[in-house]
């Protein structure tokens, strides 16, 4: 068992320093060890080591350490549109040149002569199979580690210019297109979304798809939401809180939240926009953000907020209860402080509970089934934790104690 004496030190601790899951902006540019200001592209691998695309090379930063990769590397071009990250944990960046992947150890590029269908890549997103699919200018390519093969208006896309990627939980194929509108591609067939089908714009800036498979598009007139058997649900604009219509790209948190990266480029105004499936909750640069003109938004394991923009990188961590308001603690929880097992008496039997340490790192979690949850808390390191339920939308937070 702990010291008392330790325990009270911690409490007295957190006293002082107040509520230390307050909401944070941490800034980052060229002085800091970014190549280039001009951010592209984010990306967070499965070792939760962040890699940003900007236009004079790769970089990646680990929390602590910064490393650049450029054409000397064997990168094929500096200038880089997008980045991501594949399941073997190999980064690809696309280029007006081709698209390059970087193993670990080394950097491989590909390009028309190798069967890329366009060697200007505007996006790129990998599936369950480690499979990586490739939008460009002029269509779609799937590489599978050996082929390309190569989709076209022929072969059934409403459009060639691909504009954003996404793969669904089934490994569909979510694409995005300039004029052409939305579609879903299952291995054979394509299918198209429109304004007939109540998108308001047909010009697709984001896709983002989350655990119940929602999905949620953007476009520069708003928000469109589609559910699990991709039915039209509803469309999010300024008038519903939106920070304003021009979507530059959408993400979805551990806790199933929406995040929108946003930037009118004829008003230079930009923010990232937070639903938490009630309400819209807007940051800009006066609370912290680097820059106005937001281009990419990924979460990390932590829950943080990478934001890419014009002028550097902003990480964004809202604290263990978010930027919205939070509901009290409606559920008993015992033992307090607790050694082994946790209890939570919970009114609902489809929630998630996650638990926090002091700076902000999830260190556990689980999904609530019954109305009485014994949760093993045995593995835990003694300390406090900030412990969130999240429930149809609403964040129930409270604290707890592990000795």
């Amino acid at each position: 068992m702990k010291n008392p004496f330790n325990l009270l030190l911690l409490c007295l601790v957190l006293l002082i320093t107040g509520r230390s899951t307050a909401q944070t902006f941490t800034n980052y540019t060229t002085a800091n060890g970014l190549p280039d200001n001009n951010v592209n592209g984010v990306a967070v691998d499965t070792n939760n080591v962040k890699w940003f695309g900007t236009q004079t090379g790769v970089a990646r930063f680990n929390d602590a350490n910064w490393t650049v990769f450029t054409t000397a590397d064997g990168l094929i071009d500096n200038y880089i549109n997008c980045i991501a990250v594949d399941k073997n944990n190999f980064i690809w960046a696309g280029t007006d040149m081709g698209i390059s992947r970087y193993n670990g150890q080394q950097w491989q590029s590909f390009t028309t002569a190798d069967g890329l269908i366009n060697n200007t890549i505007s996006c790129i997103s990998t599936d369950g199979s480690g499979g990586v699919w490739i939008g460009t200018g002029s269509g779609l390519s799937h590489f599978d580690g050996i082929l390309f093969t190569n989709y076209t208006v022929a072969s059934g896309l409403p459009a060639e210019m691909i504009s954003y990627l996404a793969i669904d939980g089934s490994n569909h194929v979510w694409i995005g297109t300039w004029i052409g509108g939305l579609a879903k591609f299952n291995g054979t067939i394509f299918t198209t979304f429109t304004t007939a089908n109540s998108l308001p714009d047909n010009n697709i800036t984001a896709i983002a798809i989350d655990p119940s498979g929602n999905k949620w598009i953007g476009t520069y007139f708003g928000i469109s939401r589609f559910d699990n058997s991709d039915n039209y649900v509803a469309t999010y604009t300024a008038d519903s809180g939106l920070f304003n219509n021009f979507v530059k790209d959408l993400a979805i948190d551990s806790h199933s939240r929406l995040w929108a990266g946003i930037y009118a480029d004829y008003l230079q105004e930009g923010a990232i926009s937070l639903f938490n499936m009630t309400s819209w909750s807007s940051l800009t640069v006066t609370d912290g953000l680097v820059n106005t003109v937001v281009r990419r938004i990924a979460i990390d394991k932590n829950d943080h907020v990478w934001v890419a923009t014009g002028n550097g990188v902003s990480d964004y961590f809202p604290g263990n209860y978010g930027i919205s308001e939070v509901s009290a603690f409606p559920w008993a929880v015992y033992p307090n402080p607790a050694e082994d097992r946790l209890v939570i008496q919970n009114k609902s039997t489809n929630s998630h509970l996650f638990l926090f340490d002091t700076h902000g790192n999830k260190a556990f979690s689980a999904q609530l089934t019954s109305e009485i949850n014994y949760l093993d808390v045995g593995s835990l390191n003694p300390g406090i934790y900030f412990m969130q339920v999240i429930e149809t939308g609403k964040v129930y937070s409270s604290k707890i104690v592990i000795r």
